[in-house]
């Protein structure tokens, strides 16, 4: 075994999230380690892919101040990048009346809380108001929803690349790929033990790391990575499909897009969401020529192993896909190509009996833990809207190990978000 010299902090998760921790963790000046089980920028876990929808309504006010307050930390990062990391075509919701999706929420419940934080939207009342954003056809008369013009698609992989780089340039971060963590140890004295292993040809290294603080983000991969510790994060994992078609017509397109509709089979865990399907415009950067459209809902079943993971989608969710092409976007073909699958680690337990589930975790180490606020462990829910913001949180908890509320600046406003939102309901592992 080698013994590596000590950082300021650790990142295990060498993500987007964990990229965005040592790129804050560097701005403050950090000697910073990030330890990534595989390659960089890979298509292993929730950065699976090529986009992601930014968007700033939620039916939870504090979800939608966070992505308020997420528009700085992105203006940040995108002075670091020569490429636009965010779209300007707006986020589009629409279907039917009275429809709620357990994860996005609903129409009027987004529209209740864009108007208590003074967003912006129009409103659109019937489908051929809904038409006149995107080039659907034939959608149900009685669909109704809004356009909110802030959202926009994120460039997911150049967001990477562009907290690499930052984190790199600054001679503060040091990136380790292909090693895997094998135990993490908390000792009494504020130093926190990682020790990992690297295959290669010539063998297997062993490596002992140490450090004061520790940050992990290892999102569906979560719980293999703190068993050691003996505990675990209650979490489910969907394994989410998309597919692009082909445009026959030239001047089809769409804004991002989610669709509310009553699920066919309420008791099929797949496909029990009323949010079915969402969709994004084309993209220079993301097989142009093509538009994407994907389910969402578990491509095949609910997993608690991201080893489970297959990475080509079922016949099921694609045919779900290419049929909503083919009824209402006759622009497109609705043969799917370029067909990809992901991991969504998602939230599986309420803070309070009654009270919604969290729509992602972060939160430190259970107080039996030694050193537990020295830890902080972030996972699941859809976040990438959120990225450069969460790695200031995260920066901000190590900072403060007493914290209990995260505050922002915004040009108009200042929110003050309690970190309770985010808590982990802590269990034991199984060892």
């Amino acid at each position: 075994m080698s013994t590596a010299v000590q950082y300021d902090l650790i990142v295990i998760g060498g993500g987007p999230v964990g990229l965005s921790t040592a790129f804050h963790a560097s701005q403050r000046g950090l000697k910073t380690l990030v330890i990534e089980k595989h390659g960089y920028f890979n298509d292993l876990g929730s950065s699976a892919g090529y986009s992601r929808q930014f968007r700033l309504q939620y039916d939870q006010q504090h979800m939608s101040e966070l992505c308020l307050a997420s528009q700085q930390y992105w203006q940040q990062i995108q002075a670091l990048s020569d490429e636009p990391l965010i779209g300007d075509e707006g986020s589009l919701w629409f279907g039917q009346k009275g429809v709620k999706d357990a994860r996005e929420g609903g129409i009027d419940e987004a529209e209740k809380t864009m108007d208590a934080l003074n967003i912006p939207y129009e409103r659109l009342a019937d489908a051929t108001a809904i038409q006149s954003k995107a080039c659907f056809e034939g959608l149900p008369k009685e669909y109704y929803g809004f356009f909110q013009s802030n959202g926009g698609t994120i460039n997911i992989k150049q967001t990477e690349r562009a907290f690499f780089n930052a984190g790199l340039n600054s001679g503060c971060v040091t990136y380790r790929e292909w090693e895997n963590v094998q135990t993490i140890t908390s000792l009494a004295d504020d130093i926190v033990e990682v020790t990992t292993q690297h295959s290669a040809e010539e063998g297997i290294t062993t490596t002992c790391y140490t450090c004061k603080k520790l940050a992990i983000t290892t999102g569906a991969y979560i719980n293999e990575t703190v068993r050691s510790l003996g505990v675990s994060v209650p979490i489910i994992i969907w394994q989410m499909a998309s597919a692009y078609f082909k445009k026959v017509d030239p001047v089809a397109t769409t804004p991002s897009w989610f669709v509310f509709q009553q699920a066919e089979n309420e008791s099929d865990p797949r496909t029990a969401t009323n949010s079915l399907l969402c969709g994004f415009p084309e993209l220079e950067w993301a097989n142009p020529g093509y538009i994407r459209v994907a389910t969402n809902f578990p491509d095949d079943a609910i997993i608690y192993d991201p080893n489970d993971r297959q990475l080509a989608p079922s016949k099921q969710s694609l045919a779900i896909a290419s049929s909503w092409v083919e009824q209402f976007m006759p622009g497109l073909e609705p043969t799917p190509y370029f067909t990809t699958t992901c991991l969504i680690a998602l939230c599986d337990s309420p803070l309070k009996k009654g009270q919604k589930k969290a729509e992602f975790f972060l939160d430190y180490m259970p107080d039996y833990i030694p050193n537990n606020k020295n830890i902080v462990t972030y996972t699941a829910g859809w976040a990438g809207k959120f990225i450069p913001i969460l790695g200031d949180m995260l920066c901000q908890m190590l900072e403060n190990n007493a914290l209990t509320e995260f505050n922002f600046s915004v040009s108009y406003s200042t929110f003050s978000i309690p970190k309770n939102h985010f808590a982990i309901a802590w269990q034991t592992a199984n060892i």
